[in-house]
């Protein structure tokens, strides 16, 4: 592997704070604090309703894209 090669890894792999990694970031801890105020006081539908349900959407389209990435790489060993 070429120098070149490494330096373009590398550029690749490092953490852009002020990017799409910085904004995921800040997302992360707004959705925190407002979780956690939502929580200390007692805000029924967000706590009862939202979440859970925002939570359990997002585990199922994670499933779904895992059993489409499964499907699509035993599919592409069919074709060999």
């Amino acid at each position: 592997m070429s120098n070149e090669t490494k330096a373009a890894n590398n550029a690749e792999d490092r953490i852009e704070w002020f990017g799409i990694d910085g904004l995921l970031c800040a997302i992360y801890v707004i959705e925190a604090f407002f979780i956690g105020y939502c929580i200390i006081h007692n805000v029924d539908i967000v706590v009862g309703r939202i979440v859970p349900y925002a939570v359990s959407l997002v585990t199922a389209l994670v499933f779904l894209k895992y059993l489409r990435e499964v499907f699509s790489f035993s599919r592409s060993k069919e074709k060999r």
